[in-house]
């Protein structure tokens, strides 16, 4: 029977093939959803199960009714995982009391990566590289690294955190996202911008020293080329995220590394604009090099300044950001929509959206919201009007065709249940290994829309309403497209 039916498709072929499909449009569309402090998730510690899991599952599916395609799920937030791990102890932003599983057991990476999948959407997981403990609201538990290893860790202001110069600390932290790379079915590693603390002021209003003199001390004691203290910091955390990209790539060529730094490399860059924080020489973080050095597959640089500041403005960052992109890497900013409301309103973010698609050219266009709560709450409508006026045509995320670039055929499509329905597929299976999402389109009304991505495991749909044709693309694990199959009415 199946036979047959290839047959008869391709036979059908060459009046198929000259119905001329437009490529669907290209942008990143993302945000993060935060679980520390439990900011966007859960709503409180403690909960039952199964209301954790309606909570996750109706952000998930407001992210995708909003039009995003892509989020960012913080699953390590201090030394602690949102996930089932036998290296560090459950979060206790779940059941409110570190190490303790949720009731009834279940994995909230899991279900997201599945609810994503579901709805056609790309979920990165989000690491906190250095963070031991947020604050002292949450006792840490024995098996957490406070406890085992406490001379790993150092007190800074409320915080705790791992010492990122002792060799250890780095191959946990590496461990950890290479543990979930390996063992989850994500489509990115995403890392952010906490390496060495923020600086916090002392009663004499100088910047309160990180404790990491005797650490630094034992390198300086092992002899060889002398660094600075700065230098050394960046140094280990280099070492971490060049780290940490090899040895995804070695697990899972595909999945995408990212790290949103802080929204400038130095002050000064560009001439005449930044002033105050130095991430180079404070937090030891060289993004700049993490981007020329091919360490990242994308940078969201957080751009939380507004257009009209042109010393420390959104687009004065963003173009800087572009002209240092030697490698012609993904250059997706993070823009400050939880200031709406509060120091801008929603056409503030229009406009960056807007700048950042203008520049189009030069580079496929992205962002990230932070955080998903300024979307979901409609903060002075912002999610409206996204919706309404950015998000409107549905938009696939760039390709990185230097992770993959698979030339894929088109599918089949066969025509089920009088015409009420299709399903679709490659004629040879083998395809099925280098796809992974579905494009769909119709003609309605004489134009031709993109109405939807699924994931690989969806093959079949109600035909749309008013659809005169359907076509279907394969799209690659980096989101290369194929070339389309088409069915009329």
């Amino acid at each position: 029977m199946r036979s047959l039916f290839l047959l008869f498709l391709l036979t059908s072929l060459p009046a198929l093939a000259q119905i001329s499909v437009p490529l669907p449009a290209r942008e990143l569309r993302g945000s993060w959803i935060a679980t520390v402090h439990n900011i966007n998730w859960p709503s409180e510690p403690g909960l039952p199960a199964t209301r954790q899991k309606e909570q996750l599952q109706r952000l998930i599916q407001s992210a995708h009714d909003q039009g995003l395609n892509c989020l960012i799920f913080q699953v390590r937030p201090a030394g602690d995982a949102l996930y089932e791990s036998n290296i560090e102890p459950w979060s206790p932003y779940l059941s409110g009391l570190m190490s303790l599983a949720p009731s009834p057991k279940w994995d909230p990476l899991e279900f997201a990566i599945q609810e994503a999948h579901r709805l056609g959407m790309e979920l990165h997981a989000w690491f906190n590289p250095y963070r031991a403990l947020a604050g002292d609201k949450h006792t840490p538990s024995a098996d957490h690294i406070r406890r085992r290893h406490p001379e790993w860790t150092v007190k800074y202001g409320r915080d705790w955190w791992m010492n990122p110069g002792i060799p250890e600390v780095r191959q946990r932290a590496v461990d950890v996202m290479l543990d979930v790379t390996r063992r989850y079915d994500v489509d990115g590693i995403h890392m952010d911008d906490y390496f060495y603390p923020y600086p916090i002021p002392g009663a004499d209003k100088k910047p309160i020293p990180f404790d990491d003199a005797a650490t630094y001390a034992q390198y300086n004691a092992l002899g060889g080329m002398p660094l600075s203290l700065t230098a050394w910091r960046r140094q280990n955390v280099d070492e971490t995220v060049r780290a940490t990209y090899a040895g995804i790539k070695a697990i899972k060529r595909t999945v995408k590394f990212g790290i949103s730094p802080f929204g400038l490399w130095r002050p000064n860059f560009p001439e005449g604009t930044g002033g105050g924080l130095d991430p180079y020489e404070e937090l030891g973080a060289d993004s700049r090099k993490w981007l020329q050095q091919g360490w990242v597959d994308y940078l969201t640089p957080q751009l939380y300044w507004t257009i009209d500041r042109p010393k420390l403005g959104f687009t004065t960052y963003y173009d800087w950001w572009l002209n240092e992109n030697t490698l012609g890497r993904h250059i997706w900013p993070g823009m400050n929509s939880s200031k709406v409301g509060d120091d801008r309103n929603a056409g503030e973010i229009l406009k960056q959206i807007s700048v950042l698609r203008e520049r189009g050219l030069r580079m496929t266009p992205g962002h990230f919201h932070w955080n998903f709560g300024a979307l979901d709450k409609d903060l002075g409508k912002l999610g409206t009007l996204t919706k309404e006026r950015a998000y409107n045509i549905v938009a696939l995320p760039p390709a990185s065709p230097w992770l993959s670039n698979v030339a894929l055929p088109a599918p089949l499509i066969e025509k089920l249940a009088e015409g009420k329905r299709f399903r679709w597929g490659f004629s040879d299976p083998r395809w099925e290994n280098y796809s992974r999402w579905w494009v769909i389109q119709a003609m309605i009304e004489g134009k031709w829309r993109t109405l939807d991505i699924t994931f690989k495991d969806q093959h079949e749909l109600d035909w749309p309403a008013k659809a005169t044709a359907v076509a279907v693309r394969a799209a690659g694990k980096s989101w290369e497209i194929g070339e389309a199959g088409v069915a009329r009415r």
